[in-house]
């Protein structure tokens, strides 16, 4: 009934998969030629030529005559002709030495102490904005010594501020440099308070704000980079510190909150915000009571300084610092030496005899590792030891002490080139010139704006791979470049002014 049925097979082709075709390809690239060319400079000749002295050629025997053939006619002819204008000219030489030579010798020792401005930068149409006064907060020197860059800010406003401001960059070396135009300039959300160029990489300059932000600009490829993080308050200080890893940027932030925070930041990495490695902060506890603090509540940092690494070597140019000590100043008035290494979240490892009021600056000598420099709005700057509490020196410069007005320091700084030599700068609009050794003036400048106005001076920086240019910043949004004269810039008796200073030292070693 039922019988095995068996179909045809049927094929048909897959819609899915299709067959792989291959196809082979060769190309061969034109024969690379190559040349074989020689070159031979040509033979140095040397000649050596030697003039007879006078004695020689008059005890010749050879007579003149019998080697050199000319025409007597034309040559008297000739001496007649410019021996009245010469003669005459002579005359007018002699007569003139009296009195030129007098007017060279005081021009020349004038211009030895001299402070000379070269340049007065003000960005146009940016230091009034809104009805606030802008200032210059802040100013640094790039490592090269040819740009400068310049903060633009605030330091009225005492409650939070959110108004913009400015850092600009001006190129000195450009022929075609426009003062009230810089060259590159960007806009923060935030007054700026601190600023500072890398020390060896001029691409990067480093910001802190008056919300707390900390920043470092790429000026190259025109990149902002923030912190991870911020401070609590004000940004008032900041320095480059070396790394271990030379890809990657070191830096150190203060502020008025209080705090250490160390940063770290990879080189040419976009978009990546800037780590915090550590963060301490300096508490009242952590103060002896001779410190006039209270409490457990912070202490506002105003302003730090890393210690040097080889004097040897930071006199011609400003390196980055690989020590982890500090010389810190604060906001009531106490000098801190610190440890951002220590263990404990405390910093704090030496406490000085402080100023009176806030600490507005602070910085290592050059020439010694021991010794750094302080200056407050008391009037005064001194000059401390490491391992000494009370000061070497308490220096009040002569403006403070004859002055009509108060000068309230807010900047001092060391000479990278001569060992005993600081300025100081301050409300009082002028520029002074102290000796640590005779703790006296040298000279003095009242630094005017383009209206031939004083004005406050808020920041004061000199350029380390040019000795001889020094930089304010006023209150009044001007920056001034100023040229020093010689014997503020030359280095003739540095051996004696180091040993000077040597001794200065040692008064703390052997002082009760």
């Amino acid at each position: 009934m039922f019988d095995d049925f068996t179909s045809k097979p049927v094929e048909f082709l897959s819609a899915w998969k299709t067959e792989k075709k291959l196809r082979e390809n060769c190309s061969q690239t034109s024969e690379i030629l190559t040349y074989e060319v020689e070159s031979q400079t040509r033979r140095p000749r040397h000649a050596e030529c030697q003039t007879e002295s006078l004695i020689d050629l008059l005890n010749s025997s050879a007579s003149p005559s019998q080697n050199l053939s000319y025409d007597q006619v034309t040559l008297s002819d000739f001496l007649k002709r410019v021996e009245p204008v010469v003669s005459k000219q002579l005359k007018v030489n002699i007569a003139a030495y009296s009195f030129y030579s007098g007017i060279f010798k005081t021009h020349d020792g004038l211009s030895e102490l001299s402070i000379t401005c070269e340049h007065c930068l003000e960005e146009k149409g940016y230091t009034s904005v809104q009805g606030l006064k802008k200032e210059a907060t802040c100013i640094s020197w790039s490592s090269s010594g040819a740009s400068i860059a310049v903060s633009y800010g605030t330091n009225e406003s005492i409650a939070w501020s959110d108004e913009r401001s400015y850092v600009c960059l001006w190129n000195l070396d450009r022929p075609k440099m426009k003062s009230d135009a810089c060259d590159q300039k960007v806009e923060l959300g935030s007054s700026v308070q601190t600023l500072s160029f890398h020390p060896l990489y001029a691409g990067y300059l480093a910001a802190g704000l008056f919300s707390g932000v900390v920043l470092i600009w790429d000026i190259a490829k025109d990149e902002i980079v923030y912190g991870e993080t911020s401070h609590e308050d004000p940004v008032t200080c900041l320095s480059w510190l070396e790394h271990q890893n030379s890809k990657y940027l070191h830096l150190l932030t203060g502020s008025s909150d209080g705090q250490l925070m160390l940063w770290r930041h990879r080189k040419g990495r976009e978009g990546a915000a800037i780590k915090l490695e550590k963060a301490m902060r300096i508490l009242g506890s952590n103060l002896p009571r001779r410190a006039g603090v209270k409490g457990h509540n912070p202490v506002g940092i105003t302003c730090f300084a890393p210690a040097r690494n080889d004097t040897e070597t930071v006199r011609h140019e400003k390196l980055l610092s690989s020590s982890d000590v500090l010389a810190v100043g604060c906001e009531n008035g106490s000098v801190l030496k610190c440890n951002i290494e220590s263990p404990s979240n405390n910093p704090v490892v030496f406490v000085y005899e402080g100023h009176i009021g806030p600490v507005y600056s602070v910085d290592w000598s050059p020439f010694h590792r021991h010794l750094f420099l302080t200056c407050s709005t008391d009037q005064t700057c001194r000059l401390y030891h490491t391992l000494q509490v009370a000061p070497l020196r308490e220096i009040r410069p002569e403006e403070a002490v004859g002055g009509k007005q108060t000068n309230y320091l807010y900047s001092a700084l060391w000479s990278p080139t001569k060992p005993l030599l600081f300025y100081t700068a301050g409300s009082r609009g002028c520029i002074e010139v102290c000796d640590v050794a005779s703790a006296s003036s040298i000279t003095s400048l009242e630094a005017t704006g383009k209206d031939g106005k004083l004005c406050p001076i808020n920041t004061m920086q000199i350029s380390y791979k040019r000795a001889n240019m020094l930089a304010t910043g006023s209150s009044s949004g001007v920056v001034n470049i100023y040229k020093l004269g010689v014997q503020l810039v030359d280095a003739d008796r540095v051996l004696e002014e180091t040993k000077v200073l040597e001794d200065l030292a040692n008064e703390a070693m052997t002082s009760d």
